[in-house]
């Protein structure tokens, strides 16, 4: 129980990093990444704060994935509702400092991309189950036979638009964003020596599974 008490002290905190690091890109205004990009389109046109619509856009993504079969798990869940949260908390903290010159819009956006991927692989290594939009990509890239690259892409593509004609902000920093944070991932899995393609994501199922059985187990020693 203490090993996967501590993998999920790992995940949240993989999560609190991705939102420090969406705050961070966001007061870079350099350009959000491509889904920040349909949140903060609908932050203006709904009225919504940035985190209620990363956790808006979240869970219609989970229940497209869901309809194509995707595998949820607890991560997914956690994912969705905590970064959103996480984001309007450092928004209302007002802690990240706000680009004003060229060079500190540089230094910020290499911080927030950096923090971000930090995050993302914490929470990616815990296998408590992916992201939904990454969820979304893998389930697509089944169905189609397309790289997962090229699915990324088009997916990306959609949301960038969509968020562009809603009014969100596109930049340098947003295409920035789409050819490096994928590398910038993959870079802390190789620090850490982990491997992606060995992660096997927990669905919520078998999390119940498992806790059932230690819960048993427990109570068989209690009777003892």
């Amino acid at each position: 129980m203490k090993k996967e008490i501590l993998k999920y002290v790992k995940l949240m905190s993989g999560l609190i990093l991705c939102s420090f690091g969406i705050v961070s890109i966001l007061n870079s205004n350099l350009g959000l990444s491509p889904w920040d990009v349909l949140n903060q389109g609908l932050n203006k046109q709904i009225g919504i704060t940035l985190g209620q619509a990363n956790i808006a856009v979240g869970f219609i993504v989970i229940f497209i994935g869901l309809y194509f079969k995707q595998t949820l798990g607890s991560g997914t869940i956690l994912n969705v509702t905590f970064v959103g949260l996480f984001v309007d908390l450092f928004i209302y903290l007002d802690i990240i400092p706000v680009g004003n010159t060229y060079f500190q819009q540089a230094l910020l956006f290499a911080e927030g991309i950096t923090v971000f991927s930090l995050g993302s692989y914490m929470y990616i290594s815990t296998g408590c189950g992916c992201g939904p939009r990454d969820g979304l990509m893998v389930v697509f890239t089944k169905m189609t036979g397309f790289p997962l690259g090229t699915v990324r892409l088009c997916l990306e593509a959609m949301a960038l638009t969509l968020g562009y004609f809603l009014g969100g902000k596109v930049g340098i920093g947003t295409a920035a964003f789409s050819l490096t944070a994928g590398y910038i991932i993959q870079f802390f899995f190789k620090i850490f020596k982990d491997d992606v393609k060995k992660i096997e994501h927990r669905s919520i199922v078998s999390e119940v599974k498992l806790l059932k059985a230690y819960l048993f187990k427990n109570s068989i020693k209690a009777t003892k």
